[in-house]
């Protein structure tokens, strides 16, 4: 049943709503399933229009408790964390601290994925933090290598493991009317050809996270085919 909001007569600013379209050709194959996403854990950080509605091309990884999905990217790193200039502080754009402040708490651990240069060889570190120290920095234990920009910071629940996407076009809205989080089906992959253009965070990786982030969703999506327009 439709619901009217009434408000005050007047012209307002207009907004429009444009489709994102994951899939570059073909048409993408499902398994079946009754898998659900965890709305309270569900943010799309990047998207600054809001950041409750998950874009298709959100990452997605399932948690090891519970067995629902949520994003398995928080933010990337936009400088060189350099071990050799700060030991025990991190530098994250804004909105990947308070994801990470949101989702995690104001102390805890996350995974970090990367090369310590550009390009280089990635390794990944669970990093200990004990403080938001500021809207861009963490206070954390020492790691013990150097990540260069555009590595991941990922959680540590079990969901860093990429295995799938947000689908939908129009995107997913994890908040309802009353603002209170809320759960969604999430269909899984199991054969598309993925716009890498259309992927949250894509872009601005480094290109050994690329190379790596595409292996890991082809090999965490066990029986699976799926390709990417970038490399071809």
């Amino acid at each position: 049943m439709a619901t009217a909001y009434p408000t005050i007569t007047g012209v307002y600013t207009g907004r429009s709503v444009e489709p994102r379209h994951l899939f570059k050709s073909g048409t993408p194959k499902f398994h079946p399933s009754f898998a659900s996403l965890d709305g309270t854990k569900a943010r799309d950080t990047t998207n600054s229009d809001n950041v409750a509605l998950l874009r298709a091309g959100l990452p997605l990884g399932k948690i090891t408790s519970g067995g629902k999905y949520a994003p398995s990217i928080l933010g990337l790193t936009g400088v060189l964390h350099d071990t050799s200039v700060v030991t025990t502080v991190m530098t994250l754009p804004a909105t990947t601290v308070t994801e990470i402040q949101r989702r995690i708490g104001a102390s805890g651990t996350f995974k970090i994925y990367g090369p310590p240069t550009a390009a280089g060889t990635v390794a990944t570190e669970t990093v200990t933090y004990s403080a938001i120290a500021s809207a861009t920095t963490l206070t954390i234990t020492a790691t013990s290598a150097d990540f260069a920009a555009g590595s991941l910071i990922m959680p540590a629940d079990g969901s860093e493991a990429h295995s799938q996407f947000v689908v939908n076009e129009y995107g997913l809205d994890v908040l309802d009317i009353n603002g209170t989080a809320i759960d969604h089906p999430v269909r899984l992959l199991s054969q598309a050809d993925i716009n890498t253009d259309t992927i949250v965070f894509y872009s601005s990786m480094d290109a050994s996270v690329k190379t790596g982030f595409k292996a890991a969703l082809r090999t965490n999506n066990a029986g699976s085919v799926l390709t990417f327009s970038d490399d071809r």
